[in-house]
């Protein structure tokens, strides 16, 4: 049963790299974005500037991991603002306040809004469970941590610090967010997610 599943997600994981190209701009689709940024570290498969050079290179089912970072977000640095701006505005606020306020904090918007493709691509993928995520109707985001060097890695303790500013910028500006590290039943949590609570404000 395990090896059905492996190659159902394999077949759906080369199904969505032949759809999309390994250098979609994927998530700069909202807003625009620079899907094309000079890549600065010597390695096009670790990103413009390295960006990915701390994910590592297969994920636990074997699967080419740099590549499906690539695809899903080409320049998550370069790519910020314009998927910032994709966001509900209420929670772009928050986003925005907790980047003011912990200036020492790096985090970029790996996944924001996402449209019909970008969905059906997560779930493919194993990275979403439903077709109806918040993240369709720009309510939801998903927060990767930088390092000093501005390299994605996915780190518990700089997760706790963003997930902490997050809460602190909610609630001094009075929008009810929820945070994926505290959902139950997912693998591990979702650590990088936040979305608002229903009723969405607008």
């Amino acid at each position: 049963m395990a090896r059905i599943v492996l190659s159902i997600r394999l077949w759906a994981l080369g199904i969505a790299l032949l759809g999309c190209g390994l250098d979609a701009g994927i998530q700069a689709e909202p807003g625009g974005g620079s899907a094309t940024s000079p890549d600065v570290s010597g390695n096009p498969r670790q990103g413009p500037g390295g960006v990915y050079a701390r994910v590592p290179a297969r994920d636990e089912f074997g699967r080419d991991q740099l590549a499906m970072f690539r695809t899903w977000n080409p320049d998550p640095v370069g790519n910020h603002e314009a998927n910032l701006r994709a966001l509900n505005p209420v929670l772009a606020r928050v986003v925005r306040k907790a980047g003011a306020d912990n200036s020492d904090l790096r985090f970029v918007i790996g996944s924001g809004w996402r449209n019909g493709r970008l969905q059906r691509m997560a779930v493919a993928w194993g990275w979403s469970r439903t077709q109806g995520s918040p993240h369709r109707r720009g309510n939801a985001v998903d927060l990767w941590p930088l390092d000093r060097e501005g390299r994605v890695f996915f780190d518990r303790q700089a997760q706790n610090r963003i997930a902490a500013a997050l809460a602190k910028a909610a609630a001094e500006l009075g929008v009810p967010i929820r945070w994926g590290g505290r959902f139950h039943g997912f693998k591990d949590m979702d650590r990088s997610h936040f979305e608002l609570a229903r009723p969405y404000p607008e």
